[in-house]
């Protein structure tokens, strides 16, 4: 049976993404598998005659299947980190010649410091409307046992990764991969024939990918030289400002300011109407007739569109998601997740 902590971690990733709600499932060939020892002519279905061959149901099946490994491969992974989990936690128990739950009381449980009544009044007071019909008591009993709940899976987490520090563990479970064919002309930072490449599929005006430009930077920093990226659109349809902002950019590249301007939507907020869009330009000294004129034209729209079909080939649902040397990752995730396939890839697993 899958564990609370697990179920915690699944929600909290899959909410951690600006989602489509419609996503496409079009024909994706670039995320398609092997079509098997045939080369994919063996006949799957006939209609009237007329053959319908693996190859081509691989073809039209390969974004909802590229989704569903990922998906498998998610689940696998994260069930795989709590079994981990589970055996050095024993482990530690029998080193210590004591039970599982003497242990996780001592390393976790034992010493949990609790909060000052300032600081119960303070998330009673936030949250006021949701304790309706409860008495004053009752709510700070409550809010006890949330915060508690949180503490001891922070804290279980810590001694976990402490334990895990200390050992040697392995991952042989293999990540799905994809090969993908990066349009010419699509903007990148970083050397060319860098080691790794991280293709990244983002929308303006979702806040987890603004979330995610601060780990971001941070990798490109701390992999100076070793790492690639390469920006590709994926506007969603429920984000009206995102293809706006997507031209905005596109702009500014033709002045030489394509990052600049992509951090400038990534870092500050703003209304990404057709005003803000400008401004942002004139911040940036942008020439602002040759702006407004390429803005008002829809000669980067074909491009956008371009890269938003190749993501939903590959099987991106929702932004931001990342190819790191085609190991896709989604959602605003920690360093760790980075630094993990990273290291990996640089190693050569």
């Amino acid at each position: 049976m899958m564990t609370q902590r697990l179920l915690s971690f699944l929600v909290t990733a899959a909410l951690a993404a600006c989602a489509a709600p419609d996503p496409s499932t079009g024909p994706g060939p670039r995320a398609s598998g092997p079509a098997g020892d045939d080369g994919g002519s063996a006949v799957v279905a006939e209609v009237d005659g007329e053959a319908i061959t693996r190859a081509e149901l691989d073809e039209e099946a390969a974004a909802p299947l590229a989704r569903l490994r990922q998906e498998e491969y998610d689940i696998r992974r994260q069930v795989l980190e709590t079994l981990i989990a589970e055996r050095l936690v024993g482990a530690a128990a029998r080193d210590q010649g004591i039970s599982t739950e003497e242990l996780l009381r001592q390393n976790v449980e034992q010493g949990m410091p609790s909060p000052s009544p300032a600081q119960l009044e303070g998330i009673y007071a936030r949250n006021e409307a949701r304790f309706a019909g409860q008495t004053r008591e009752q709510a700070y009993a409550r809010i006890l046992g949330l915060l508690r709940e949180r503490m001891v899976v922070e804290k279980r987490r810590e001694f976990e990764a402490s334990l895990r520090e200390n050992s040697e563990v392995t991952i042989f479970l293999d990540a799905p991969r994809v090969a993908i064919d990066i349009p010419d002309g699509a903007v990148g930072a970083g050397p060319e024939d860098a080691p790794v490449t991280i293709v990244e599929f983002t929308d303006y005006q979702c806040p987890y990918c603004h979330r995610a430009q601060d780990v971001i930077d941070q990798v490109l920093e701390q992999y100076d030289g070793q790492v690639r990226l390469v920006h590709l659109d994926f506007p969603l349809e429920n984000h009206p400002g995102a293809v706006p902002a997507a031209r905005a950019a596109r702009c500014a590249a033709e002045q030489g300011r394509f990052w600049d301007y992509h951090r400038s939507l990534m870092k500050e907020t703003g209304s990404l109407d057709q005003d803000d869009l400008a401004q942002r330009a004139a911040t940036l000294k942008l020439d602002e007739g040759g702006f407004a004129e390429c803005l008002a034209s829809d000669r980067h729209l074909e491009t956008i569109e371009a890269e938003f079909q190749l993501g939903s080939d590959l099987g991106v649902t929702g932004t931001p998601a990342y190819f790191i040397n085609g190991r896709m990752i989604s959602g605003a995730r920690p360093l760790s997740a980075f630094t993990e396939i990273i290291d990996a890839e640089l190693a050569g697993d």
